[in-house]
């Protein structure tokens, strides 16, 4: 398994950028990718992962800020989807913490059902640091409350 991969539960993991380099290493482990950066963060084309087998969905977020709740809504519901299709899901921003740690956190909230603190308190233990903003804190706390008024 690529080791900067920090999975959040069985079928989804959130993750540092890979490099080029790592790409078909990658590609081996995830059938789906979650890339968060904005293009001009890009090093490579996402074509590289559709040449791989690997299914994208391009979302940007600028670094240090949170998705709006719509997009959040949007990015998790296509990862559910992924995930009762039976695949692995990559979830990447730049660093692997912000933005990444955002939606893993956010997917915890979504998936599982966990109050934020645990949800925050179980990526964190992954990867200290992760959600760094109180903007990335506002939009879990929009989402808790949405999934509550359901």
């Amino acid at each position: 398994m690529w080791p900067s991969a920090r999975f959040v539960d069985e079928s989804v993991a959130f993750s540092r950028m890979p490099t080029e380099g790592e790409l078909d290493e990658v590609a081996r482990d995830f059938d789906t990718i979650v890339v968060l950066v904005e293009d001009y963060e890009l090093p490579y084309s996402l074509e590289e992962w559709e040449k791989r087998g690997v299914e994208v969905l391009h979302s940007p977020i600028p670094d240090f800020t949170a998705p709006s709740l719509e997009q959040l809504l949007e990015i998790l519901r296509w990862i559910d989807a992924r995930v009762h299709e039976g695949k692995r899901v990559l979830i990447h921003c730049m660093g692997g913490l912000g933005r990444s740690g955002t939606v893993a956190v956010a997917w915890l909230i979504y998936s599982k059902g966990l109050p934020l603190r645990e949800a925050l308190r179980r990526v964190r233990s992954l990867r200290p640091g992760a959600v760094e903003t109180y903007e990335q804190m506002e939009v879990l706390g929009e989402l808790k409350g949405f999934l509550r008024s359901r």
